[in-house]
């Protein structure tokens, strides 16, 4: 071979490296999310949250994870009650889909991306906020300003909340025109393993039962009783069995005097029971667990040639194992009466079907990586013989990384229990079969109580916010 290619193929080799990470760190090129972000997860799960941000990279604007590292940390500040820490976290995470969103209408920068990710894996392409995060994101973002005494701060991040599913542009596949067409999604759809028992009847990922509800709840406290009714009514279509929003839809449709909605929900439910004017409400909010990660998954796709042969390519893609976690309802015992909680979301079902609707676009990428990969394999392998053909190959397969990334700090499921009581100090007894815990509220007459809890592994924690 002659010597002097060597240096050229090396620089060649280091210069597509280098391509693909000028907005994002090494270990983001040859380790996965998840991976990365397990000892923050280790010390979420003790409890000690204020650790567990110290703990997530503090990234450059620039950087790739930039917003998702923004997100995590914002959960956790939250979780610490770190309030505004948590809302200057989530607003710049904000930030960043803002700018994306404008970008989005020129799609200059979606090109760029594509390109370092084709030359080393998605991970080079920015983080992009998928629907279900943003909603969560501004869940917490109200709750912040909730607990820092502002309910039109709260009001303006429910508003926002309600047009993520309007300000959702479609991604720009202009790069990957006619790719679709090199495999068979019946293909696709037999290799790659199924989520359908993580997702379960969930229709679409930006329909969050649990920022409807609260959004519902924010509409109340201002008197926006319309907007508060079709909230709770979108509610009530993700999850029609449960008895606390079909409370909530029937009393509000009694107070707006909806007489069609009122007879055709009192056949379905029964009839409203109107409370005493001395009590007041209690709506607890119980979070558990920690979202599930994404896991890798090689399989064995047949993929088109330009001379529509069939050649079987190895891919790396992400998925979510096929099971729903179990998490016990909370019992919520006042005086002899108990009341059991029930589902507001599962956020891994939503992960789930979020990244399902994504996976076409995953293959067609990488379909689009593996013809450029060859292409470099067989450039290298000319001008460096042996030596690039060896770094060619052992750059495609260290770089070749499923993007695992999502946003791990969030709940499993969060569940509700809404009930009337009479006006005055009361003790309530929260039990999920492990560990009771008695909480002291103070009810005030025809005012709102709302009860936060977190429940983390053994750890369980509660914010009392009076409104």
């Amino acid at each position: 071979m002659n010597k002097s290619r060597l240096p050229t193929c090396a620089i060649v080799f280091l210069s597509l490296v280098l391509s693909g990470c000028t907005s994002m760190q090494l270990n983001d090129l040859f380790s996965g999310y998840a991976k990365q972000m397990q000892a923050v997860r280790v010390a979420q799960q003790a409890g000690d949250f204020n650790k567990a941000a110290y703990m997530v990279a503090d990234l450059d604007t620039a950087n790739n994870n930039y917003a998702l590292s923004m997100l995590e940390k914002g959960r956790l500040q939250f979780l610490a009650s770190n309030w505004q820490e948590s809302r200057k976290s989530f607003a710049n995470a904000y930030s960043v889909i803002e700018a994306e969103r404008d970008k989005a209408r020129i799609r200059i920068s979606r090109g760029v991306d594509n390109v370092a990710s084709i030359l080393s894996s998605d991970n080079a392409i920015a983080y992009q906020i998928p629907a279900y995060e943003q909603s969560m994101l501004h869940t917490y973002q109200a709750l912040n300003y909730l607990y820092l005494g502002s309910v039109e701060g709260a009001l303006v991040e429910i508003r926002r909340a309600s047009l993520v599913h309007q300000n959702e542009l479609p991604e720009s596949t202009g790069t990957l025109a006619g790719t679709t067409k090199r495999y068979s999604k019946e293909d696709l759809n037999r290799f790659y393993p199924s989520m359908s028992n993580v997702i379960g009847r969930q229709k679409s990922s930006a329909d969050n039962a649990y920022t409807y509800y609260l959004s519902a709840l924010m509409y109340e406290l201002a008197s926006q009783f319309n907007d508060a009714y079709i909230d709770y009514k979108k509610a009530l279509d993700i999850y029609p069995d449960n008895t606390y929003i079909q409370k909530d839809v029937l009393r509000l449709a009694t107070k707006l005097g909806m007489s069609d909605d009122l007879a055709k929900y009192t056949e379905l439910f029964g009839a409203y029971r109107l409370t005493p004017d001395n009590s007041g409400e209690v709506v607890i909010l119980i979070e558990q667990g920690m979202v599930a990660s994404k896991n890798e998954v090689s399989l064995d796709l047949p993929i088109f040639t330009s001379q529509n042969e069939p050649r079987f390519f190895r891919f790396a893609l992400p998925v979510y194992q096929n099971r729903l976690a179990s998490n016990k309802p909370y019992t919520v015992t006042f005086g002899q009466q108990s009341y059991e909680s029930q589902e507001l979301v599962n956020l891994a079902s939503l992960a789930a079907i979020d990244l399902q609707q994504q996976i076409p676009e995953l293959v067609t990428r990488q379909t689009l990586r593996l013809i450029a990969k060859e292409k470099l394999r067989s450039t290298l392998s000319r001008k460096g013989g042996d030596v690039g053909n060896i770094l060619a190959l052992i750059y495609n397969m260290s770089s070749e990384q499923a993007d695992t990334r999502s946003w791990l700090t969030l709940p499993d499921d969060v569940q509700m229990v809404r009930l009337s009581l009479p006006a005055g100090q009361h003790m309530l007894e929260l039990n999920n079969g492990d560990s009771p815990q008695k909480v002291e509220v103070d009810v005030h007459a025809k005012r709102l109580t709302m009860i936060n809890v977190t429940t983390i592994g053994r750890q369980q924690n509660y914010q009392i916010l009076n409104l």
